[in-house]
């Protein structure tokens, strides 16, 4: 069901609309790469952002330095070249290390890289398939990896592993005999919770919190349970006081949609946009939700739209391109990784939030003429790009903001091909805001 598109070119217009632009927005991303479709973000104790991502089998991992450029270190060769990255986490003791949870897109083999090694965690017998695994760090700060195994037969094996010592993984049964069974490979993410760990699964159509018990057992808790749709793809998981919050995409007939739920005495679940989930951040008093949309202009050319949820219905933001990392920085700065025209780009907000930041944009007439506001923003500028298949996007105007917020652009077009994306790079960060047609936002 995830698609991806190569949108790698953007076409700029007259030297005086550049020298617009540049005095408009003083703070700039910062390109992490230009080698990968994808990366994964990852921040550690002091802060500091590491980015994890491929080219084709190499697995890199890149840090930025107290200069403010990236330095990138291949950590090694990875058994096939279709993969995605399934998890990275920062380790501080004994020193600090980098792990990276990778796994092969058709299930066939799971690996971590720790520093410089890369250990194999799973590799399936014929017939057999991993579903979408998770990574996190345990009370020691050592890597611990959740996955689950389904059979040709639909019946699956939900399995934990865990570090010791040393460098070999010792591999925990939490499901046995085939429980449950599933229609698709379930995803997996372990948690720590109050010191211990726990696993989510995601299967066919519910979601469990799985807990050891004190006779050193697996105890399973429904999360949640549905008639219609499907969970598919990465599954995240926080724990907030007293609360296990758990986001993935859950696939309907007709579209797929991003959920959150908890653990709470009254369970509830909430669909919180559209999309494909990405992450899922631990944020002061509620979890923040990271994931992506799109809208196809044609069938193979889809343009993409990131989206981040506060909560259940507190705040929402839409952001330029597709948003594949979110971070929670110790001391509440907000990490982004945004997938932009064939770059990588890192931005950062400081605490305690992301800017309180939304576009709107109407229809563009007839004539050619479209207008919107900025709420928050009382000046700077919009830039307006258009959006066609099969074709670079074009920067086509920018137009300031009045102190109302407002904005208004001519010389559009009115083309039914064509969309007309508003962007706002906001000055401090640099981070660009924006609105695209057809990409709802919102909470149930």
């Amino acid at each position: 069901m995830l698609v991806h598109g190569n949108l790698r070119y953007v076409k700029l217009g007259l030297i005086g609309l550049l020298t617009a632009l540049a005095i408009a927005s003083p703070a700039q991303a910062e390109v992490v790469s230009s080698q990968t479709d994808s990366g994964l973000l990852a921040v550690a104790a002091d802060g500091t952002p590491y980015v994890a991502y491929t080219v084709g089998r190499n697995l890199f991992v890149t840090l930025r330095t107290d200069q403010g450029g990236w330095r990138a270190t291949r950590l090694g060769r990875l058994p096939g070249a279709k993969v995605t990255l399934a998890g990275i986490r920062i380790g501080e003791h004994p020193e600090r290390y980098v792990s990276v949870l990778a796994e092969d897109l058709q299930g066939r083999w799971l690996i971590l890289a720790r520093g410089s090694r890369i250990t194999s965690i799973a590799r399936p017998v014929t017939g057999s398939s991993l579903g979408p695994a998770g990574l996190t760090l345990d009370a020691r700060e050592r890597p611990a990896i959740a996955y689950a195994v389904r059979r040709a037969s639909g019946k699956t094996f939900l399995r934990l592993v865990t570090f010791g010592q040393g460098v070999r993984p010792r591999t925990h049964a939490i499901t046995e005999k085939g429980f449950p069974g599933s229609r698709l490979p379930p995803g997996a993410a372990p948690v720590l919770v109050n010191g211990r760990l726990h696993v989510v699964e995601t299967y066919t159509s519910a979601a469990i919190d799985w807990a050891q018990n004190n006779s050193g057992g697996w105890q399973g808790q429904y999360l949640f349970a549905s008639r219609d749709g499907t969970p598919q793809g990465r599954v995240g998981a926080v724990f907030l006081p007293s609360t296990l919050w758990a986001a993935w995409t859950q696939v309907y007939p007709d579209e797929l949609v991003v959920l959150l739920t908890s653990s709470a005495e009254t369970q509830t679940t909430w669909t919180l946009t559209r999309g494909i989930f990405v992450s899922i951040a631990q944020g002061e008093d509620a979890p923040e939700v990271a994931a992506y949309d799109w809208v196809n202009l044609a069938e193979d050319w889809p343009v993409y739209a990131g989206i981040v949820v506060r909560g259940p219905g507190d705040a929402t933001w839409q952001l330029d391109g597709r948003l594949d990392g979110y971070a929670i920085a110790p001391g509440g700065s907000r990490q982004l990784l945004l997938s932009r025209e064939g770059t990588l780009e890192w931005f950062r907000a400081p605490a305690p939030s992301l800017p309180s930041v939304q576009i709107t944009m109407g229809a563009v007439s007839e004539a050619g003429q479209g207008s919107g506001k900025v709420v928050g923003a009382s000046s700077g500028t919009v830039e307006i790009y258009r959006e066609r298949p099969h074709a670079p996007r074009e920067l086509v105007t920018a137009t300031p903001v009045t102190p109302d917020g407002s904005f208004q652009a001519d010389g559009l077009g009115s083309s039914p091909e064509t969309l007309y994306r508003a962007v706002y790079v906001e000055p401090v960060t640099g981070i660009p805001f924006a609105f695209l047609p057809g990409i709802p936002v919102g909470v149930s």
